[in-house]
């Protein structure tokens, strides 16, 4: 497939190669039901999984003879968590997508960006939302183009909530979930009219983050800044799972409150302000990736399952200022650097 005008754009403005977009998905925000393609409605409300834009795919070559230095980007022994069963899909669907040596570039630390599309999209969360959406369980090359051209069409949130279902699903019918994937757009962008998230109104997103979270917060309430019970401004947004939140946490919130001018905390309006991203535990690979590198921009050891930190060494300060490709191992990233020998216990040595 050809790449488009608006991706080469966006490549050529990040400084990336079109091999970028070669890439594989590994959790979903799409929920367990979404099999059944021929049925004629979903619970727009339905609650789901977490779901991954990963944005390269992972070397198909056999490793070389000599093995790389690698440098764990957690803290070591990190514990083992059991992985989470990907849910049922259908036949139809691209291809399974469960890649559990995935790998990535690992920008240095000094690099302005990562390479996250999020990042293009951080002062647009209605499209940065849909973009989760289409970046479901499938791969990069293949949704992103297909993403641009749907942005072309219905370049607005009310071009998207009149849009025609029909012609919609022909555009993304590559992608798999077609109808699904289309009336969680089109029902976004109706809500997204009458009630769009602003600040100081927030709904109730269960079990999220956390286990039993937003259990004390009605179905239909809405909080305010006020109320600390856990609750967040685009829950109420039919289809919204946890991917979703994670990556407009980390991107949007921030800007929509007032509190900075970007998810970075550039022009923060209070003394003492912590951006919303060093309090986001997401269980998507490339967004953990995506935080590791940020707190060791600050020289911190970020570990992924507790939020801890610890001081990141001389040599892992080294290591991330040169950059990379990163591989994860149940959970931790390691960045491959350079060849050493293996000692007997299997710890790779100087």
């Amino acid at each position: 497939m050809s790449i488009p005008k608006e991706t080469r754009q966006i490549l050529e403005g990040l400084s990336l190669d079109s091999d970028f977009l070669s890439s594989d998905s590994s959790l979903s925000d799409i929920p367990n039901d979404f099999d059944r393609e021929a049925e004629p409605l979903l619970d727009p409300t339905h609650d789901s999984s977490t779901k991954s834009i990963e944005l390269l795919s992972p070397p198909t070559t056999s490793p070389p003879s000599t093995p790389l230095k690698q440098t764990n980007l957690l803290w070591p022994e990190t514990p083992r968590i059991s992985k989470p069963k990907l849910p049922k899909v259908s036949p139809y669907f691209p291809a399974l997508l469960d890649d559990p040596e995935s790998c990535l570039p690992f920008p240095p630390v000094d690099a302005p960006l990562f390479g996250l599309i999020q990042e293009q999209l951080a002062h647009d969360p209605f499209r940065l939302l849909i973009a989760t959406i289409f970046l479901n369980r499938t791969r990069g090359g293949v949704a992103l183009p297909v993403l641009f051209k749907v942005f072309a069409r219905y370049p607005t949130t009310d071009a998207m909530a009149t849009a025609d279902r029909t012609e919609l699903v022909s555009m993304i019918h590559c992608l798999g979930f077609q109808n699904q994937r289309a009336r969680k757009c089109i029902s976004i962008a109706q809500i997204w009219q009458t009630n769009p998230p602003v600040k100081n109104k927030r709904y109730r997103k269960l079990h999220y983050p956390r286990k039993l979270d937003g259990r004390d917060v009605g179905p239909f309430e809405c909080t305010d800044d006020e109320d600390h019970r856990v609750a967040w401004e685009i829950a109420h947004l039919p289809g919204v799972g946890a991917y979703s939140l994670d990556s407009w946490r980390i991107f949007c919130r921030d800007e929509l409150r007032g509190l900075a001018t970007d998810w970075k905390g550039s022009g923060a309006t209070t003394d003492g302000f912590v951006p919303e991203w060093k309090s986001v535990l997401p269980q998507d690979k490339e967004l953990r990736a995506y935080l590791t590198w940020m707190w060791l921009k600050e020289g911190w050891i970020w570990d992924r399952h507790t939020g801890d930190l610890t001081p990141a060494s001389e040599k892992m300060m080294k290591a991330a200022q040169k950059g990379g490709v990163a591989h994860e191992e149940d959970g931790n990233w390691i960045l491959e650097t350079s060849p050493v020998r293996k000692a007997p216990n299997g710890f790779q040595v100087d």
